[in-house]
């Protein structure tokens, strides 16, 4: 049913698809041997007035599309395309090179904003008998929806439809990477769509289930709390494990980690858990035993809990990490390079204000996101601002002033060299993402934290943790009702 085509000049526009996602499940099966991944997703959704639908999917191969399980026309076309000779621009000299590839790239950049998976549906089948009951059965996960499609901007709306797409990736190059006996996921901007279908925007955000069934000999780590483990009937054994995420998050920090991990549990808070491979294990116990001490400071000074049910530290060889670490909801992977044996002292101090930082994220960049690039600066700030109070409270005054001192001194070398405002959009939406990465991504940063600090000297301390409070509960209070 689907109808592969070239991409037209007037679908490069980013558009707004005008869905809006209540709900969506994903059920993924994994095959190491074969690196292949297969499955389907439910996203629960409102359809638009005129029936067409729009969402992001991208490396991968659908192969069918139902609506309250009626198959629908559908078209697919995929952002990454041969480029034809005779469309690329000619280049009259050498110096002029550099001006045409960049125009190619920025443009291949546009097109991947645009939705790719476009729906037909005319509205007039009907909710068949099971997805009655279903509904009626699940009246609470209803109301939970309808306060979400309040939080989306959106009224309610009866027009909600079950839409199902069944799809498979084989050998996946980009968003999904197979490594000897592990898989990764990673959440870098507009990558999750190359591993499952999803509407890929940072507005949108919705609440998930998520089942992923793999060899029984390995664990599956993913975004939300593990409600159980089904083991199969197979010969060899599968295991099917069950998440679910119930505080609404965008679709990129949807996560997947694979691989045959152990599990430490932390032995003073009952969210947070430990996990690596074997041979890391021990490294792992020395390092990780201080992070309860880091939450508890974090939500009484935000004096508000933590915005998820569970929190996991991933850590994976270093070799294999797609950076030094990365985060999703609920979770945070990093190198076990960072690990340490009861022998080391000089990295303990990085080491422990890195998973610092990485916990502060959860609140500011994954619970709370900018409306507007030109924002995301605020949030590097008030995640780097939150750890700043850590360091000043747990390693001393004079650690935080002096990392405080060599942060400013740098951002001072990189303002009077002519670096741009925190604000402007030459210095957010128009780096496409790129402002958070290298060395500008740090002095990015630490110039954000250093605008705070100034903040925080006018208004004084405590009425500038009443700010952080603020935003805090504003957000608390939208999500109230999916606790």
């Amino acid at each position: 049913m689907a109808k592969p085509r070239k991409q037209k000049n007037d679908e490069q526009k980013a558009e707004s698809s005008g869905v809006v996602v209540l709900h969506q499940k994903l059920c993924v099966s994994v095959d190491m041997e074969k690196r292949r991944i297969f499955g389907y997703t439910e996203l629960k959704t409102i359809v638009p007035e005129d029936g067409h639908m729009s969402f992001n999917a991208d490396n991968m191969i659908i192969t069918n599309i139902s609506v309250d399980g009626e198959p629908v026309d559908f078209t697919h076309f995929p952002h990454y395309q041969v480029i034809e000779e005779d469309s690329i621009p000619s280049v009259s000299c050498p110096s002029s090179a550099a001006d045409v590839a960049c125009s190619v790239y920025i443009s291949s950049l546009d097109k991947e904003m645009v939705p790719n998976l476009h729906i037909s549906y005319d509205g007039s089948g009907k909710i068949n008998q099971q997805q009655e009951k279903d509904n009626g059965e699940n009246s609470a996960q209803d109301s939970i929806s309808q306060q979400l499609n309040c939080y989306n901007g959106h009224s309610e709306d009866k027009n909600v439809k079950l839409v199902r797409i069944d799809y498979w990736i084989d050998r996946a190059e980009t968003g999904i990477h197979f490594a000897d006996n592990m898989l990764l996921t990673d959440s870098q901007i507009r990558r999750v769509h190359c591993w499952f279908p999803c509407l890929d925007n940072i507005s949108q955000r919705t609440l998930f289930d998520l089942e992923f069934t793999v060899d029984a000999t390995l664990v599956a780590v993913s975004s939300g709390d593990l409600l159980h483990q089904v083991l199969s009937k197979d010969d060899p054994p599968r295991k099917t494990f069950v998440y679910k995420l119930i505080t609404p998050v965008s679709a990129k920090w949807i996560t997947l980690v694979v691989a045959p991990f152990e599990i430490l549990p932390d032995n003073h808070s009952n969210i947070i858990s430990h996990i690596c491979l074997s041979q890391d294990f021990k490294k792992l116990q020395n390092t990780v035993g201080f992070l309860h001490n880091v939450l508890s400071h974090y939500e009484d000074y935000l004096s508000t809990s933590f915005p998820f049910g569970s929190y996991k530290q991933i850590f994976i060889p270093p070799e294999l990490a797609i950076s030094s670490w990365s985060f999703g909801a609920s979770l945070c992977i990093f190198g076990s390079d960072i690990l340490f044996d009861d022998s080391v002292i000089d990295q303990t101090i990085d080491t422990r204000i890195k998973l610092a930082h990485a916990l502060s994220r959860q609140w500011f960049g994954v619970y709370i996101t900018a409306d507007e690039p030109t924002d995301e600066w605020l949030l590097d700030g008030l995640a780097g601002f939150l750890t700043d109070t850590y360091i000043k409270r747990f390693l001393g005054n004079n650690e935080a002033r002096y990392r405080r001192y060599k942060a400013n001194l740098a951002v001072c070398k990189a303002d009077v060299s002519g670096a741009t405002a925190l604000s402007s959009s030459a210095a957010s939406s128009e780096l496409y993402g790129t402002q958070q990465i290298g060395l500008y991504g740090k002095i990015r940063s630490w110039k954000s934290i250093a605008v705070l600090q100034m903040l925080e000297k006018q208004i004084g301390p405590e009425s500038f943790r009443k700010v952080y409070f603020s935003f805090a509960t504003v957000q608390a209070c939208t999500t109230a009702t999916f606790s």
